[in-house]
């Protein structure tokens, strides 16, 4: 046994005896239904590295009630449902170990949940520990894989952002209409004529109200009854992109597992929410709903949206949006 994995097992321990428990119970294999069976020497090792990195917000149980989770906004994720947001696979079917992975490696911008530098063979063993606590492992393979394709607007990145802008803003003729959740980022004047562009139909928005987005409902737990199950849903409202930081996506010029994170690495980012949704939310899969070049157009756009968060230009934009209609 090697220090990090013996400092592992005596806070383990530690942690089981600070909580009333004399022994933590003895696990069993996991046979999943992707035909993979985990042993049970993974799992102990997982539910080790769970207790040091993780049990503090996400709770022994994993329901997302730990002791430092109280006040947390968003509340941390109880894995008893089964429900990821950012898994990597269409909106509502279970992530990719390699997500989960991403997740607990980069964290998630703008929330409590912060990058883990856990080594590889315990961040294998505890991804696997996660399923335990849901059956739903036990019952559904993970989703297929989302491919992230090749970028069609290289080259013509003006032109991407401009047709983007009539996706985020218009619904219907393969355009996803986003500011109808989020909120628009052009004038009403500019979203009639976007509108009729693109459907051929006149629409009147001198009393429509599309710059104030509104919580929705989501699946996920911000209570729990005292067997874990879930008492409360939490609301979740749509980002702001000039306001909100996207949770999988990052400032340009930082360092992300370990590398630059440049212009292209945000555009990948980008596409994997937008592809794929975001799991238990009303965020739904766009790839395969829309053409593969407007979505493409969408991420060029929306990255435009979040490089103005906190600069003169977005809080000048934000202004004259939220300026009363004449």
């Amino acid at each position: 046994m090697n220090a990090r994995r013996a400092l592992l097992t005596v806070f383990s321990v530690l942690a089981a005896a600070g909580a009333g428990c004399t022994q933590a119970p003895k696990l069993e294999p996991l046979k999943l239904a992707d035909g993979r069976t985990i042993p049970a020497e993974t799992l102990e090792r997982g539910r080790d590295v769970y207790t040091y990195y993780c049990v503090s917000c996400h709770g022994e149980r994993g329901d997302g009630q730990g002791p430092s989770a109280v006040g947390m906004r968003p509340p941390p994720r109880s894995f008893r449902q089964g429900l990821y947001k950012f898994g990597g696979v269409a909106a509502g079917e279970l992530p990719t170990d390699e997500a989960l992975k991403r997740t607990v490696r980069r964290g998630l911008h703008g929330t409590p949940m912060q990058p883990w530098g856990v080594p590889e063979p315990d961040l294998e063993a505890v991804v696997q520990y996660l399923k335990t606590f849901s059956p739903r492992w036990q019952q559904e393979a993970p989703g297929q894989p989302l491919e992230v394709s090749a970028d069609p607007w290289k080259g013509r990145e003006a032109e991407a952002v401009a047709r983007g802008k009539a996706v985020y803003h218009v619904a219907g003729k393969g355009h996803a209409g986003c500011s109808g959740c989020h909120i628009s980022y052009v004038s009403r004047s500019e979203l009639e004529a976007l509108t009729e562009q693109v459907t051929g139909r006149k629409v009147d928005l001198s009393k429509a109200d599309p710059y104030t987005q509104l919580a929705r409902d989501s699946d996920y737990a911000v209570a729990v009854d005292a067997k874990g199950e879930v008492a409360q849903t939490a609301k979740v409202l749509p980002p702001d992109f000039l306001i909100h930081r996207p949770r999988t996506v990052w400032p340009l010029g930082t360092k992300v597992d370990g590398a630059e994170y440049t212009p292209e690495r945000q555009r990948e980012d980008l596409y994997r929410v937008i592809a794929g949704g975001v799991g238990g939310a009303a965020m739904p899969t766009w790839k395969g709903a829309i053409p593969e070049e407007n979505l493409w157009a969408l991420v060029h756009y929306v990255q435009t949206l979040v490089a103005q968060r906190d600069t003169p230009e977005g809080r000048a934009l934000k202004e004259l949006l939220l300026r009363p209609a004449k």
